[in-house]
């Protein structure tokens, strides 16, 4: 939650208004409409000012990297969120894109003809995970840069509909061939 709270009080805090694509990859972060809709109704209430939220994690376990100690929105914020709000509700996107990143995820059945792979990449300076089915020889190539920790390169079109998880229709898959592996 201080994660996606932290993305959506950057894009409110910049100095512009997010571009569709950065509101569109800010979905693997966790923004959600519905998350939008509760925090424009808390801030917009006539009892509330700002929203002022902090996060105290445990003294045993650090906070995962990158998210934010404390997060605010008020009014000014607000009329971002609602901006983010408004495309995640009426927005899907997709597009060729090229990904470099690294195979965290791998499911396959022994019968099944494709495996569901996925790549844990950057997209808008952000780290989100992309799923894609592969074929036999493409998901066995995924296994191996699996286990060996190579990174992949992947060409395909990127799909992010508005709530849902980044996926891709691959049209190549293999070891990222700038590293000469």
């Amino acid at each position: 939650m201080s994660r996606v709270l932290g993305v959506l009080e950057e894009m409110a805090g910049a100095e512009r208004v997010p571009t569709p694509s950065e509101i569109t990859d800010s979905i693997g972060e966790g923004v959600s409409y519905e998350l939008c809709q509760a925090l424009s109704k808390v801030v917009n209430s006539d009892a509330v000012d700002t929203l002022d939220v902090t996060f105290n994690w445990s003294r045993v376990a650090s906070a995962p990297p990158g998210t934010p100690r404390e997060v605010e929105f008020n009014h000014d914020a607000i009329a971002i969120v609602e901006r983010v709000s408004d495309q995640l509700k009426t927005s899907a996107y997709s597009r060729e894109n090229v990904l470099f990143g690294l195979v965290t995820h791998l499911n396959r059945h022994p019968n099944d003809e494709t495996g569901r792979v996925g790549v844990q990449a950057l997209i808008q300076r952000r780290s989100r995970t992309v799923w894609m089915d592969l074929p036999d020889a493409g998901y066995h190539e995924a296994v191996r840069c699996h286990d060996s920790g190579i990174p992949v390169r992947v060409r395909g079109v990127l799909n992010s509909p508005p709530g849902g998880s980044a996926t891709m229709q691959v049209a190549d898959f293999g070891p990222d061939p700038s590293l000469g592996q």
